[in-house]
């Protein structure tokens, strides 16, 4: 007993067993956030690099302050609060929420170990972690939406004819550009502030200094993505779309990119000049981050206090795995239901629509149709109206089968051009969106209906669907669609064709998704 209570209070034992059982019951989110870190042409690609500098400087952080374990029970609740979090997310099946906790989780057991002075000195290496978290992806859509604006801005100055509609660039008799996900400028704001985070740790002592660097990192940031966007834009447009640069344009940002870093470690070498010039205390004479306060004679009850919820959240997550038929997504079903009037259409074996199809990752539930027009046939010198129909279905949503997902695609876009975009409404169903797709070896165009049914609400934008899935904590749904309805026909004007076909399709498919997750029959 003497010497449990000898190493309980112990300056490494504590924290030391604290984080095993840490990464012990996180384990399942960690694997998740490895499987986004090695995928090199998304934000998070600098992962393990942080992971390290991270763990470096908490252990150089560790060594030179040296705290001594006690027992802070106020910051008990905190950490029951982010455990809490966490198993909501395991419950639920949402990511967001499992990373969302992780390090309030780690800084919580850390308080309950070291109160608040011990640990403020581990708040940035352990705060640095954040820079690599998926959340950053909710700032892609807004970010999106101000290089729309500023290129626009860029643009309006040269005489070129062009039109902006949401996020695209239309040049008449040219094509259209669309400011994507990865032209967002997300990558590239990450990586500048993690840069200037870890500087400011580094070489500065005062706040208002790491700020600054900060706001400017931003800025810059921000700055070397609106100048790649503009120059793909433009040079696009001035070649005709034929310029290889369109479809290959990553090393030119990075170029951008690192030219703005010129700029800024400049300013952050004058503000690291003049801090040594006005400092009066040397970073190595402050005093060191001791507190009496908290029941400094009982570490063995802040261990206990501090491993207990994570051994909740590992017997959550354990009860919270499903099953291994659940799980199996290589046994994709076929969703048995006719979305169209047989009488009227007639099926084709075919899953494609002149080639075009969608591609989605994983679903548990698939539907792909493509049927054509009986009125018509046989008629000569008309090839009638051709219908493709796909339902996307996922049981629930875990990492890597999502509905909303980087590797899902509505078409090819080395095969297809995205002519224009358009919505379809109607007052007996919800929104779609509409797409014109132009092959690029041809003048033939498909237009495309889509939408996402989320926990039984319909989204048409994929932040909205992503985000539907808060809402349906309040019901017992888990289930996520993608319904794509495709039209091809020579002989009719297919945009309005499509927006009579689609909300009648949709009305089908809602139903027969209600019937199939209300009832709990999705087995």
């Amino acid at each position: 007993m003497e010497r449990i209570r000898s190493l309980a209070g112990s300056r490494w034992f504590s924290p030391s067993l604290f984080l095993v059982f840490f990464v012990v019951a996180t384990w399942p989110a960690w694997l998740t956030l490895a499987d986004r870190w090695l995928k090199f042409d998304e934000s998070y690609s600098h992962g393990f690099l942080i992971l390290a500098v991270s763990a470096y400087l908490s252990i150089a952080v560790w060594r030179r302050e040296r705290p001594k374990p006690g027992f802070y029970w106020p910051w008990v609740l905190p950490l029951l609060a982010a455990a809490a979090v966490y198993s909501a997310g395991s419950i639920l099946l949402i990511g967001t929420f499992e990373q969302l906790a992780l390090i309030p989780i780690l800084l919580g057991g850390l308080l309950v170990l070291w109160g608040w002075r011990q640990t403020l000195a581990f708040f940035v290496p352990v705060g640095l972690m954040a820079f690599t978290l998926p959340l950053w992806g909710y700032l892609t859509w807004p970010l999106q939406l101000i290089s729309v604006a500023v290129n626009q801005f860029m643009l309006s100055w040269f005489d070129i004819e062009f039109m902006v509609e949401g996020v695209f660039v239309y040049f008449p008799n040219i094509g259209a550009f669309e400011i994507s996900e990865d032209c967002s400028g997300l990558r590239y704001f990450l990586v500048g502030v993690t840069l200037a985070f870890l500087y400011g740790e580094l070489n500065f002592d005062r706040l208002r200094s790491r700020i600054l660097l900060l706001v400017v990192a931003m800025a810059l940031a921000l700055l070397a993505n609106w100048v790649r966007v503009f120059i793909i834009i433009y040079i696009g447009y001035e070649t005709n779309m034929t310029s290889s640069l369109i479809d290959d344009h990553d090393m030119l940002g990075w170029w951008v990119f690192a030219a703005t870093l010129i700029p800024l470690f400049f300013i952050a070498r004058r503000l690291e000049l003049r801090e040594r010039r006005a400092a009066t205390v040397n970073r190595s004479e402050k005093p060191l981050n001791h507190n009496h306060s908290g029941l400094r004679s009982m570490p063995g009850f802040g261990l206990v206090f501090a491993v207990l919820p994570l051994l909740a959240i590992a017997m959550i997550s354990w009860l919270a795995v499903p099953s291994e038929a659940d799980s199996n997504t290589s046994n994709v079903r076929q969703h048995s239901v006719a979305l169209v009037d047989t009488d009227s259409w007639l099926p084709l074996f075919e899953q494609r629509l002149a080639g075009w199809q969608p591609s989605m990752q994983n679903p548990d539930r698939i539907l792909e149709k493509t049927y054509m027009k009986r009125e018509g046939l046989g008629v000569e010198g008309e090839d009638g109206e051709q219908i493709f129909i796909g339902l996307y279905t996922y049981n629930f949503q875990r990492p890597g089968g999502e509905v909303v997902y980087d590797r899902n695609r509505l078409y090819d876009p080395s095969a297809q051009l995205l002519e224009r975009t358009f919505a379809i409404e109607s007052e007996t169903s919800a929104p779609l969106g509409g797409l014109t797709l132009r092959y690029r070896r041809s003048d033939e165009e498909i237009h495309i209906a889509y939408g996402y049914y989320v926990e039984g609400r319909w989204e048409t934008n994929e932040l909205q669907a992503k985000l539907a899935q808060l809402p349906g904590i309040l019901n017992a749904r888990t289930d996520a669609s993608l319904l794509v309805i495709g039209l091809r026909c020579e002989n009719c004007e297919s945009e309005e064709r499509l927006k009579q076909l689609a909300p009648e399709i949709q009305i089908r498919a809602i139903d027969y998704l209600d019937k199939l997750y209300e009832s709990g029959n999705d087995a």
